[in-house]
């Protein structure tokens, strides 16, 4: 697996904006950064971010498309992806590349006037 790059940011906010997920991540952003949820709960939360986009078809292939970057495999390996081989994945994905850090980084961006 590799590192997330800065391309991996642009599509994934491409995927938020296609599925109108900007007001479900905000409130995830603002309790991670205030240190109100642990590593454990951010990542809780964002699943099921993601499990409600994944139920909007026009999203679930641009999806796919994001995670195979990082997870170094194809689009159709990871739709084919076991559930626990994609939790393990997305678990590792997140403490490689400190998301919680990531997160609370960019609401102090957004808070300062």
């Amino acid at each position: 697996m590799r590192k997330l790059q800065s391309s991996d940011l642009f599509a994934t906010l491409r995927v938020i904006k296609k599925a109108n997920l900007k007001e479900e991540i905000k409130p995830i952003i603002k309790k991670a950064s205030e240190g109100e949820m642990d590593l454990k709960d951010v990542g809780i939360e964002g699943m099921l971010g993601v499990v409600e986009i994944l139920t909007e078809k026009k999203a679930e292939k641009a999806i796919y498309e994001v995670l195979a970057g990082p997870f170094e495999i194809t689009v159709d390996e990871v739709e084919k992806m076991d559930l626990i081989e994609l939790a393990e994945n997305l678990e590792t994905l997140a403490q490689e590349n400190d998301l919680k850090r990531f997160f609370t980084l960019l609401a102090g961006l957004t808070s300062k006037k």
